[in-house]
């Protein structure tokens, strides 16, 4: 509820002071009764409109300080926002959760995943169990062509997106029933490249092998399981280097 506002009776109380001196000078059909009556009106005119710009100030958020509540203003949102801009500057990476390479977690350029026929092999003892809790991911993109592997791109993530890829993976099935089936030669079952997610845990660094090229296999492997390949994870990891420019798996996906 409003204050209460002494000025608000100002005007009357003048309105009374005039025509209780008018009634008593027995003026009230006088000049000085009518300049009195026009001297009460532009007093209350000048309280009416000092109301209605407060009304306005308030509906504008101007005064809400008055009753304790806070506004945001545009400069506060632009010091916020500049504020991020700086705090982001240094890496040179504005996607929440991505972080600068380090070389002492760097993705190695000599890796199992290159020899062929390992694309989903995964060593036992280096995959990933999706119940340990994960405190950083380093994706890992590998041409697996013959005579021409190599590291494609890498890509560093915080503890926050590590764990929401692992709990993106482990709701999976074992297949994604939409993908289709292919008869591979043996020229085509080969993929020509593929993801390696290198996990850090307070046992090292345990690892998820992701195909999505070739035409034999697709899915996230772990060594002990296997589970299906779907957009979810994917979009969480793929960016910068480590986003293919395409997959047979991927062109059927749709929406990775």
């Amino acid at each position: 509820m409003p204050e209460h506002d002494p000025e608000q009776e100002l005007g009357p109380k003048i309105s009374s002071a005039f025509q209780n001196k008018a009634d008593a000078s027995d003026l009230t059909g006088s000049g000085m009764a009518r300049e009195a009556r026009r001297r009460v009106r532009k007093r209350r005119q000048t309280l009416t409109m000092a109301a209605a710009a407060a009304v306005v100030a308030i509906a504008i958020g101007g005064v809400w300080s008055a009753v304790g509540i806070e506004v945001p203003t545009a400069s506060n949102s632009s010091s916020d926002s500049g504020a991020k801009e700086a705090a982001g500057s240094g890496t040179g990476l504005s996607s929440p959760g991505i972080l600068p390479n380090k070389g002492d977690a760097a993705c190695p350029p000599d890796h199992p995943i290159l020899k062929a026929g390992g694309h989903n092999f995964v060593a036992d003892g280096t995959g990933l169990d999706l119940a340990t809790p994960v405190t950083g991911l380093q994706a890992c993109r590998y041409r697996l062509t013959p005579d021409a592997t190599g590291l494609l791109g890498q890509q560093r993530f915080n503890a926050e997106v590590a764990q929401q890829v692992v709990d993106a993976i482990k709701v999976l099935p074992e297949r994604n029933p939409a993908l289709p089936v292919f008869k591979c030669t043996p020229q085509t079952a080969q993929p020509s490249e593929a993801v390696v997610l290198r996990f850090d845990t307070a046992d090292g660094i345990r690892e998820v092998w992701v195909e999505y090229d070739g035409c034999d296999s697709a899915g996230f492997f772990t060594g002990t399981h296997t589970y299906g390949l779907f957009s979810a994870p994917l979009k969480l990891f793929m960016v910068g280097s480590v986003r293919p420019a395409g997959g047979t798996f991927l062109s059927a996906l749709g929406d990775w």
